[in-house]
């Protein structure tokens, strides 16, 4: 609807109530007095009190357009209201709110009557024009869903083997009520611990075996449609040796092959065959590299990184080979080889590491 004050109000007056069944569910006014006189308040079901005052004034003489729905909830009293004003034709909202948890704006929700223009007894003069009722949210402009939800997960865990385990997720909006909860496996792809209660804000699990890595992710979803997607980890650090785990890279650059049919260029990195590996093209001055994760550990005194490597052609190379915890590079080795595979033990001080389930390897090379 749009409405021009010509007078300064001197007290409220209506410009939009909406029943349901007989019952108001919000009005909007234009305040009257006051420290928020000439602006527009969001009124509760009971018309008691303000819910919320938009936070500049109209002024006189001015044409706005004003803008809400309603979002029924699940029970009679979480739906949520939505109110926006315009300068004019703008599609630049002035102001928005949202009122969550709103009485009678759930279940059984009917907006049977729209009250335009409702005066007070003042002697303010509203003019209205060009009201529109629509049960379509398409037809609205500029009245958006409002920011997704705020979500905060549990921090990474480290746990044994055969522990039992309840990553949760707090979540909120500030525009709507949370309305469900999705868990899922980032990593790995497939044979994960069974998820319990994936569809609440709490799910569980027992871990594996040692070595083994979840990363979990929670999408928490508000009634408006709009989502956050959190994730956490679930590391079983083994206190032997660690390889790298199995999936693809987790950087790349450049063209690299899979080269003898593993799974995953992972699964060739770990096994014992030499005819699973990865390999690069041809090289240039341009530096290509591919990263991956090695299996969580606890932590160590001493560490040596073994690395099996060949090149294919004769003579001889020196590929780089890099130790990462998380984003930050702990150690850089340049290694001589030949076109014969050799293992290769790396010495590193582990004194800097302090994220032990955290580490990667990165294998990086250019021309001789």
């Amino acid at each position: 609807m749009y409405f021009k004050p010509d007078a300064t109000a001197t007290s409220d007056t209506h410009l939009m109530r909406i029943h349901s069944g007989g019952t108001r569910v919000f009005s909007v006014h234009l305040v009257g007095s006051g420290v928020n006189s000439g602006k527009l308040r969001v009124d509760d079901a009971s018309g008691t009190g303000g819910v919320n005052t938009f936070a500049t004034a109209c002024g006189n003489g001015t044409y706005y357009r004003l803008e809400a729905y309603v979002v029924a909830g699940s029970t009679a009293t979480n739906g949520t209201i939505k109110v926006a004003y315009y300068l004019g034709n703008s599609t630049t909202p002035l102001d928005t709110v949202y009122v969550n948890n709103a009485a009678n704006v759930g279940t059984g929700l009917t907006l049977d009557q729209v009250i335009e223009g409702k005066y007070s007894a003042s002697a303010e003069q509203i003019h209205f024009d060009a009201f529109a009722y629509d049960t379509s949210l398409s037809d609205f402009i500029g009245v958006s869903s409002g920011p997704p939800p705020t979500v905060t997960i549990s921090a990474n865990w480290n746990a044994a083997p055969g522990t039992y385990i309840t990553p949760s997720v707090t979540a909120s909006s500030s525009s709507s009520t949370i309305a469900s909860y999705a868990w899922s496996y980032v990593y790995p792809a497939s044979g994960g611990p069974t998820l319990t209660g994936a569809t609440t804000n709490t799910v569980s699990l027992t871990t594996g075996s040692a070595g083994d890595l979840y990363v979990l992710q929670c999408v928490v979803t508000d009634a408006n449609g709009q989502s956050t997607t959190a994730t956490t980890e679930v590391r079983v650090p083994t206190s032997g040796d660690a390889t790298v785990l199995p999936g693809a890279p987790t950087a790349n650059v450049g063209s690299w092959a899979n080269v003898g049919g593993a799974a995953t260029p992972g699964d060739a990195m770990s096994d014992s065959s030499d005819t699973t590996f990865i390999e690069s093209a041809v090289l240039t001055s341009t530096e290509t590299s591919e990263r991956f994760r090695l299996q969580p550990m606890t932590a160590r005194s001493t560490f040596n990184l073994t690395v099996r490597l060949e090149t294919d052609t004769s003579g001889s190379t020196s590929p780089k080979v890099r130790l990462f915890e998380g984003t930050t590079q702990r150690q850089q080795w340049s290694q001589a080889i030949t076109n014969s595979w050799g293992d290769y033990v790396l010495a590193f001080t582990p004194s800097t590491i302090s994220d032990w389930g955290n580490l990667y390897v990165e294998f990086a090379a250019t021309s001789p």
